[in-house]
């Protein structure tokens, strides 16, 4: 139940800044591999590429690939907080005294952080796919004329296979472990020492 509930949270978060996502992926790939000088300039800052995404694709493009989002985010914190609670209630990240190991708190947090991260992957690509499409005026480079999630994802695996739906997944899975160990091992660290000092003070 804890897993589903954190992956839920998690997936509400999601829905609420996805239209945030799709203006990042917008202007992180503006230019891309393009000289500064040689390319259109669409967006100016955040505040314009919000205009410019409601404006030219109209107000619903700002929460494009919404669905694939909130699944990111589902199985992504299901799997990743999911798996690392368990090994917490075994005991595996304890020292015998009851009290946080550093070591092995940060093995199975990366771990569960990896997990998580493979889970996840192919739907972080489809909504790539799906955010970066944009009207022809304010289109950048390449664009993937996927309808939707389904088709997003039958394509990608016509296209590439099995392999083709984990793309990416090689940045993916180690950028998700290094922040889980680092996001669980200062939560473990922080809420032990706390612990301790309201401990004494009664």
């Amino acid at each position: 139940m804890d897993m589903l509930l954190g992956g839920s949270s998690a997936a509400m978060a999601g829905a609420i800044c996805n239209p945030l996502e799709v203006i990042k992926i917008r202007m992180q790939l503006q230019g891309e591999l393009q000289s500064k000088g040689n390319y259109n300039v669409h967006y100016r800052n955040v505040f314009h590429a919000t205009y410019q995404v409601a404006s030219k694709d109209g107000i619903l493009a700002l929460q494009k690939g919404l669905v694939p989002f909130v699944c990111y985010q589902f199985a992504c914190n299901t799997a990743r907080l999911g798996f690392y609670q368990m090994v917490s209630q075994r005991g595996l990240t304890k020292n015998p005294d009851g009290s946080v190991n550093g070591l092995r708190t940060l093995f199975w947090a990366v771990t569960c952080g990896g997990v998580g991260g493979v889970f996840c992957s192919p739907f972080f690509l489809v909504k790539t796919h799906l955010q970066s499409k944009a009207n022809a005026s304010i289109a950048v480079d390449h664009q993937h004329n996927h309808s939707g999630m389904i088709e997003a994802f039958s394509t990608i695996y016509k296209e590439g296979g099995i392999r083709g739906l984990w793309r990416g997944a090689s940045s993916m899975i180690p950028r998700i472990a290094v922040a889980n160990a680092t996001q669980l091992l200062t939560f473990e660290k922080s809420y032990g020492k706390i612990s301790f000092i309201f401990m004494k003070l009664r």
